[in-house]
């Protein structure tokens, strides 16, 4: 798989600005047309420009495989609207929580799902009902903000460089992939924020280092 060093608009965060699985990529509009058409090439998938909550910043506000979205409280009706129109085969669903930041507490890939502690039994079923996939409440590397210390893919994970072996064994059971420890941008250990990937391709920030890349090149396969 090939992995791409990138950034947005002077960020070497792209992993903020988008949101990708195997059938499509969520990107912010701030994204330049010709760096979107890239992106799809370097991925694989159709992208679908949008904004959450007002806000530039996608990753943090939603969590997806390619059965489901699930979006911030936050999200305007306008912007779920169009993400439904983009995605009419994919289930869409606004999670009704005080936690506006459901990106941050999610990590997902099309076999199943790690979810933050904090999240309610409702929310656990909505979020399960929506990406279709097993689900199951845990910390990861101490940290119960899963969706932000961890990158997955369907062939692999990213995870923060504190991951010990229970979380990875965690990871094994529920997600089904091998994760390795990592870090992004010359030393980030909240891999998210600088990683954009699926299982054909990765964008990754512009401040990574060789070291990193091949510690993220072991991580999502060849």
């Amino acid at each position: 798989m090939a992995i791409h060093l990138d950034s947005v608009r002077g960020s070497a965060e792209v992993g903020l600005f988008g949101l990708a699985t195997d059938r499509y990529l969520i990107i912010s509009r701030i994204v330049l047309p010709r760096k979107m058409r890239f992106y799809e090439e370097a991925l694989g998938v159709k992208a679908v420009p949008t904004v959450l909550a007002g806000s530039t910043l996608i990753s943090p506000f939603a969590a997806a495989n390619s059965n489901g979205i699930i979006l911030t409280s936050l999200a305007l009706d306008e912007e779920v609207e169009q993400i439904r129109k983009s995605l009419p085969e994919i289930r869409v669903t606004v999670l009704n929580s005080r936690l506006t930041a459901i990106g941050n507490l999610v990590l997902c890939n099309d076999h199943g799902a790690i979810l933050s502690p904090v999240l309610s039994r409702g929310e656990v079923r909505q979020i399960e009902e929506t990406l279709g996939v097993e689900v199951v409440k845990a910390e990861i590397a101490s940290r119960s903000y899963v969706g932000s210390v961890a990158v997955a893919t369907n062939g692999g994970a990213l995870v923060h460089v504190d991951m010990e072996e229970e979380d990875a064994q965690l990871i094994r059971d529920v997600l089904k992939v091998e994760p390795s420890p990592g870090t992004v941008n010359d030393g980030v250990k909240f891999v998210r924020s600088g990683v954009l990937a699926n299982t054909r391709g990765a964008i990754v920030g512009s401040r990574t280092t060789g070291p990193e890349l091949l510690a993220i090149s072991r991580a999502f396969g060849p």
